[in-house]
């Protein structure tokens, strides 16, 4: 039996035991970590639906957001917030400088001219890019002041499913600058909110 049919037979613990096996299986599957999410809800386990709904979130499934903002109000104590509402907004250090990421709510021009400088240096992705269809990368800093990033299909939410080149960028944009998470009341906190960018702006040259 699958997780689906046994939801729809209102066999709640039997779903969630086969979503949560299918979560250890593949942790990358957002379907899965929201499907386990609305079962535990189902079965009154709030707390665990709302960071399974976080899991699914952090993997860009937009009605897991979407739940969370319904069902999870005060999601881990107010400290994943929207950019909107932190006093201190994410920052990065170039060469010992201190700089906004965000300028208008828009990624710094800077950040972007060391950005393109880095990854044309990398000739794995040069090659990359230039064999495939063109690919975006989704990021996000973390109240760990890291960077967290993935690279998706231009027009859709699909990963890429290249390891090498997942590698190869998420090194260069951890390692190009140093970052600073936003802050509200003195303390880093996690953001829902996610930047994107081509990966094929200004890279691929004739």
């Amino acid at each position: 039996m699958d997780g689906e049919k046994a939801f729809l037979e209102n066999n709640f613990l039997l779903a969630k035991e086969i979503y949560t096996k299918a979560v250890h299986l593949d942790a990358e599957n957002k379907n899965c970590w929201y499907d386990l999410g609305v079962t535990e809800l189902k079965l009154g386990e709030n707390e665990n639906a709302c960071e399974h709904f976080y899991q699914a979130v952090l993997l860009y499934h937009e009605a897991a957001f979407e739940m969370m903002k319904k069902s999870c109000p005060n999601f881990r104590n107010g400290t994943v917030m929207f950019l909107k509402d932190v006093e201190e907004k994410p920052k990065f250090f170039y060469r010992g400088i201190e700089h906004e990421l965000l300028i208008k709510n828009d990624i710094n021009p800077l950040y972007k001219e060391i950005l393109i400088e880095e990854l044309e240096s990398s000739k794995i992705i040069v090659q990359k890019v230039k064999e495939r269809i063109p690919m975006r990368v989704v990021f996000r800093i973390n109240k760990n002041n890291e960077i967290e990033v993935k690279v998706i299909e231009a027009h859709s939410e699909i990963k890429i499913n290249d390891p090498v080149l997942q590698y190869e960028i998420a090194f260069v944009f951890s390692n190009m600058v140093r970052y600073a998470a936003a802050k509200n009341k003195g303390k880093e906190v996690d953001l829902w909110d996610k930047w994107i960018l081509p990966l094929d702006f200004q890279i691929v040259k004739e």
